[in-house]
């Protein structure tokens, strides 16, 4: 028997991921260096740290109720973790008692045996690659959650008295898509609300951090604290400024291929590669799971499923393109992918959109998650924010239109404007951008938030809101140095906001557990929906009401929560007119279909539902293969996607069911 740091390390960093404590994962992963491991996490299953665990606890149970004769001893059940790691619970095992010839027997009292174990606190030192940076892992051998804890002298260029560094701790469940756990970085990027004058190090330039980051789990409720001191070397990382396209085949069928393409990202002068891809056998039908607990007459049949396989790792986002069939997808492997899903394609081609960077000369993978993406108006561009600092701007054939880089860290959110020519980031500098799309360049940036800026939306085509884990939310406008409204309400971090179609009305969701409505028209929120009981991840608004195409339909806003349900919210009364309870894991994605009738929702019970919004059934429903991320609707109503933690991507086919 055998293992490596790199194996434990993983598995320590994937079970922070699945809990929900996203920006420990994210540190711990910088910190060990996950991201040069040769693991393919996509063959890892899911809680695979705790069920190692489980059976290591169930071993050490029967090694103790064995005495050292062999025989079954005192019976030992309900061993804790703790307990099984500490020496002076084991109980003492009866030695047997043997007779010397000659002699009746030997006084038993004398011949108790006690064993001492090494369990206990395993304390190992990690190297920083860049950097003087010494961190102190202390780690249970037996224990579910690492702390790690980072020292190193903080010289922080920014303002040393920020906002930020005086502010108590916080809690924080942000996960996968508005803030997704880094699988790499070269550099120490932190999400937390109580920064000491945190702006984090970047791909392009060189910050300490002191983070004390508190995150909630999302199926825990225990606290993981990671004090992060870091002083990593300037690298100098230029983005790529074009793209080659290469025609690949693939041999591999969609149900059981992980992809045919390959990790080296090609080069051909200074460019980001597109490859395209040719899958076939595309209509899948997943693996065996567990069956769903609904009526199987909404269960969606295989026959109306597409998978796609060709992410290697967890795709955290999916977009349909407004005007074509065409559906984006973002993964944790660095790159996004284009899949061509019109009727008229038997096998759908992907198009894959590989993330690089320019190092030591070379275009290499940038090895960062992509965390956003987002078509255009017309549906003729796509743009992606990744973790590795850049947005980039690609053309509906694979290639590489601009790149934008001014964000000193991982980009968490991005989105364009109605009319398409202006682009907007946030990022984990604290900032937010609006890019001139036809020049890449950077027309504002805005420095108001204290802590890192966690999603963004746009009110109209020269305004916008963002929200931090500042617990703020700032409402700017082009041109404007100071916000022209700032909202204070949340007491945790603020996960996403989104205006409703008329631009009248802001929502907002927060670890606090609480969805804030506000109004231009005053300072304080008009109303404070206070119903789910564990963090709410994110919000959309349906598309009805006045000023959208479905006018005579009732506006809604829909919740989903890690308590695993979602609610639907009539928003003029304040009152909560659905809860839809079916799923049983957090619920990390809401979709409403574009005539508003129908609610799609996924969650990391690996199902997507659908539902009606009018009477809150259930009415389709389908269980994937992975944790969903993403659920999204296409501009016609008739295909539902979504991404899942396991690499793969699938189309619901929902006409005529």
């Amino acid at each position: 028997m055998s293992f490596s740091s790199d194996e434990v390390n993983f598995l320590v960093y994937r079970y922070l991921q699945e809990s929900g404590f996203v920006h420990s994962a994210f540190v711990f992963g910088v910190e060990s260096h996950i991201s040069q491991s040769n693991i393919n996490g996509a063959l890892v299953p899911p809680a695979a740290l705790l069920t190692i665990l489980q059976k290591g606890l169930m071993y050490t149970e029967v090694e103790w109720s064995v005495g050292e004769d062999g025989e079954s001893g005192r019976p030992v059940e309900g061993l804790s973790l703790i307990d099984a790691v500490m020496p002076e619970v084991k109980p003492a095992k009866p030695a047997a008692v043997k007779s010397e010839p000659g002699k009746s027997g030997v006084d038993s009292s004398s011949a108790a045996a006690s064993s001492t174990t090494t369990g206990g606190v395993v304390k190992s030192e990690v190297k920083p690659e860049n950097g003087a940076g010494t961190i102190n892992s202390n780690e249970q051998t037996s224990g579910a959650s690492a702390a790690v804890t980072a020292n190193a002298d903080s010289n922080e260029t920014d303002n040393a008295n920020s906002a930020a560094g005086n502010s108590g701790n916080s809690t924080s469940s942000v996960g996968a898509a508005n803030s997704t756990s880094g699988t790499s970085s070269d550099s120490t990027n932190n999400k937390k609300a109580n920064t000491t004058e945190g702006t984090v190090a970047s791909v392009m330039s060189t910050d300490d951090s002191n983070t004390n980051a508190s995150a909630n789990s999302a199926n825990n409720a225990t606290s993981a604290n990671t004090n992060v001191n870091e002083s990593t070397s300037a690298t100098n990382v230029a983005a790529a400024s074009s793209t080659t396209g290469t025609n690949i085949p693939s041999t591999g069928s969609s149900t059981t291929s992980t992809g045919s393409t390959t990790n080296t990202c090609v080069t051909s002068g200074n460019s980001d590669v597109m490859s395209q891809i040719q899958i076939n056998n595309n209509t899948a039908t997943p693996a065996a799971g567990e069956p769903m607990d609904i009526d199987q007459s909404i269960e969606i049949p295989a026959s109306k499923a597409t998978v796609l396989r060709g992410h290697e790792s967890e795709v955290f986002i999916c977009a349909w393109n407004p005007s074509r069939d065409l559906l984006a997808s973002g993964s944790g492997d660095s790159t996004a992918r284009i899949w061509d899903m019109s009727d008229a394609t038997t096998s759908p081609n992907q198009l894959v959109l590989r993330h690089c960077i320019q190092k030591g000369g070379a275009e290499v993978p940038s090895n960062k998650d992509v965390t956003s993406l987002d078509w255009n108006c017309d549906g003729t561009l796509l743009a992606t924010g990744s973790y590795d600092g850049y947005a980039r701007i690609w053309k509906t054939d694979g290639r590489l239109a601009s790149t934008l880089g001014q964000h000193k860290g991982p980009i968490f959110a991005l989105k364009w404007n109605k009319r398409g020519n202006f682009i907007l980031s946030a990022g984990v500098d604290k900032t937010t951008i609006i890019w001139d799309a036809s020049t890449g360049q950077c027309t504002q940036q805005f420095s108001f938030h204290n802590a890192p800026a966690l999603d963004v939306d746009w009110q109209t085509n020269v305004s916008f809101a963002s929200c931090s884990t500042d617990q703020r939310i700032h409402v700017c406008r082009l041109g404007s140095d100071v916000p022209i409204k700032t909202f204070k309400g949340h007491t945790n971090e603020v996960n996403a906001i989104k205006w409703c179609p008329q631009g009248h009305l802001l929502a907002s969701c927060s670890d606090d557990m609480t969805l804030k409505i506000w109004t231009m028209k005053q300072d304080k929120c008009c109303h404070d929906l206070q119903a789910h009981s564990r963090e709410i991840y994110t919000i959309k608004w349906s598309p009805t009401g006045p000023g959208t195409q479905n006018p005579n339909t009732n506006l809604i806003l829909a919740s989903a929560s890690f308590d695993s349900t979602v609610r639907l919210w009539d928003v003029d009364r304040g009152s909560c007119i659905h809860t839809l309870t079916k799923h049983t894991e957090p619920v990390y994605s809401v979709a409403f279909s574009p005539d508003g009738k129908y609610l799609a929702s996924g969650s990391f019970d690996k199902c997507v539902h659908i539902w009606s919004t009018q009477s809150g059934q259930l009415v389709h429903s389908y269980k994937g293969t992975g944790g969903i991320f993403e659920v999204c609707w296409n501009s016609k109503g008739t295909k539902v996607g979504a991404s899942a933690a396991d690499g793969s991507v699938f189309v619901l086919d929902v006409r005529k069911m």
